[in-house]
């Protein structure tokens, strides 16, 4: 069954439709750039389109990374779980991340690694 997404963007060229309306909402903020969760931090004025980016932002000032490598090897540890996904490709070897310059075939743990790759092989 296709999921229903009744709650479609009305800007210019945006096709994007939501099936929830908080999340259109949330979405339309990209098109106005409205910020509304904003940094408390004195001297910081970073403000974002989510709560939740806020939140993974506050950690850079208070040094919290609840995030902790299942490794008991290594045990490092992160302030969000985007970046702690990323570094547990250090430990499973995968490589989503090829080159397609014709007959290299490289790949890579890290987009980043990949790009200096380009930029200073081919």
């Amino acid at each position: 069954l296709p999921e229903i997404r009744p709650h479609v963007c009305h800007w210019e060229a945006c096709h994007k439709a939501f099936s929830r309306r908080s999340d259109l909402v949330r979405h339309e903020r990209i098109h106005t750039n409205e910020r509304p969760f904003t940094c408390t931090e004195p001297g910081c004025a970073k403000s974002f389109i989510q709560r939740s980016a806020l939140t993974v932002h506050l950690r850079t000032h208070s040094g919290e990374r609840p995030h902790i490598c299942e490794d008991p090897s290594c045990r490092r540890a992160f302030s969000d779980s985007s970046s702690l996904a990323r570094h547990r490709r250090v430990h499973t070897g995968k490589r989503p991340y090829r080159c397609t310059f014709d007959g290299c075939g490289k790949s890579f743990c890290h987009k980043q690694t990949l790009t200096k790759h380009r930029r200073t092989a081919h």
